[in-house]
């Protein structure tokens, strides 16, 4: 998740916008948004907090952090956490019988003979606090380092994501070979290929096995459930995926996208067979988890701006919600997957709190999280997500992002502990969560 949007540059008509650096808190704050007509007492309201493992291996490699962090936690006026239990390196942080323990990454070690999601589910169950197990769903592997499970053997072989470099179809490049992106994007999980049957399969066996060890679990969420970016699928076995999919040979993959980064004749059904081979992973994930568990929620987090989302296949809008433009077949909507999700966390991450720090643009958590509805359709739940690193020590920005998220979606997630700890910023945040629950 730190690599929170993927700008899809390779293509020049691109809707994606970026947002500026941070800005200085505005003295004339707006009135809160009434145009949305959401619940004024959230009662109910999920109060979460995303526990990174990478960015706290170490934090939490003692059972006394563990507790001492999740009562904090519970006094800040968190109800939930978002813990991350196979994160993008491709190794457990729970009793797997599939995957390897993480033990290592980098440089950085643990020594632990102790369950760490059981361990965190015994304490947060003590305090009350609800836990989301969260996965990388396609990451297994940190490209940074060579390491993870797809470093480990040659089974992966074939099977992960590949990158068409400049638009050239004869200089493919397979994701666990790159740190940085063909457009200048650090690559931080080597990620599977999702066409591939045998992938989808070994995912869902992942989450099968957290599903039926751990009944305590609230839900489970889903990360990086989607395509690296706009140029990944041209390895052969996605683009024979795609060929079976609209039955049709692809002769030359600038067919796709030109060699000069335009669209091409066979572009929007290019972005169709992607955004439907993601909806379609996830609703077979959906139907194993609620197999095993009807009460285990399923989770997703993903870019708030949907705009840019056909560029990595995830198309989270309800399947009635028909979108315009040149990019988009007739039938794309049918690979919508609100329907599929019990919860949608929706992610605001944009510097500019308020529409009027970012006039003429999209990226305002204000504008994210007035404007999802209209995607969304009542499909799901949603709960507005906020990073608070782009605000630092800007207290009032912080709070004022809270307290939208709790006053126009059905709660608040705040990524990341990491940050919150080092910026001490717990007083902050009970203070938006105060003002969004009176």
């Amino acid at each position: 998740m730190r690599n929170i949007v993927l700008a899809f540059i390779v293509i020049a008509f691109s809707t994606m916008a970026c947002s500026g650096g941070d800005k200085q808190p505005i003295d004339n704050k707006p009135d809160i948004p009434t145009d949305v007509n959401k619940p004024s007492t959230p009662t109910n309201k999920s109060i979460q907090l995303w526990i990174d493992a990478h960015a706290n291996f170490s934090r939490f490699a003692t059972k006394e952090n563990i507790a001492s962090y999740l009562k904090k936690i519970k006094e800040t006026g968190f109800n939930e956490i978002y813990l991350d239990v196979k994160p993008g390196i491709g190794y457990a942080l729970y009793n797997s019988d599939i995957l390897p323990q993480l033990t290592q990454w980098g440089d950085e070690k643990v020594n632990r003979d102790w369950d760490y999601l059981g361990y965190f589910l015994d304490i947060a169950d003590s305090l009350n606090i609800g836990v989301i197990a969260d996965i990388s769903t396609l990451g297994y592997g940190d490209p940074s380092i060579k390491q993870g499970l797809v470093y480990d053997s040659n089974t992966w072989d074939g099977k992960t994501q590949m990158e068409m470099i400049k638009n050239d179809p004869n200089n493919i490049a397979d994701i666990r070979n790159e740190t940085i992106t063909s457009e200048g994007v650090n690559v931080d999980a080597a990620m599977l290929d999702p066409c591939l049957p045998e992938v989808q399969s070994f995912v869902i066996s992942i989450i099968a096995e957290i599903v039926t060890k751990y009944p305590k679990l609230k839900g489970i969420c889903l990360d990086y459930c989607r395509w690296y970016g706009g140029n990944y699928g041209f390895g052969d076995t996605s683009i024979s995926a795609f060929e079976s999919y609209i039955g049709q040979k692809v002769t030359d993959k600038n067919d796709i996208i030109t060699a000069t980064g335009g669209v091409g004749p066979l572009y929007k059904e290019w972005v169709e067979f992607r955004s439907m081979t993601i909806t379609n992973l996830i609703t077979n994930i959906r139907a194993k988890v609620k197999a095993i568990n009807p009460n285990m929620e399923l989770h997703l987090w993903a870019s708030a701006d949907w705009n840019s989302r056909y560029s990595v296949g995830q198309n989270w809008a309800s399947k009635r919600y028909v979108p315009s433009g040149y990019v988009y077949t007739d039938t794309y909507g049918k690979t919508g997957f609100a329907d599929q999700l019990d919860v949608f966390s929706l992610g605001a991450y944009a510097d500019a709190v308020w529409k009027s720090e970012a006039p003429g643009s999209v990226w305002s958590v204000e504008n994210f999280v007035t404007t999802y509805s209209n995607y969304i359709m009542d499909d799901c739940k949603v709960i507005g997500s906020i990073e608070t690193y782009s605000y630092a020590n800007r207290d009032a920005a912080i709070s004022d992002a809270i307290y939208l998220c709790l006053k126009n979606t059905e709660g608040v997630m705040i990524f990341e502990i990491s940050h919150v700890i080092n910026n001490n910023q717990w007083a902050t945040i009970t203070d938006g969560i105060s003002r969004g629950t009176k």
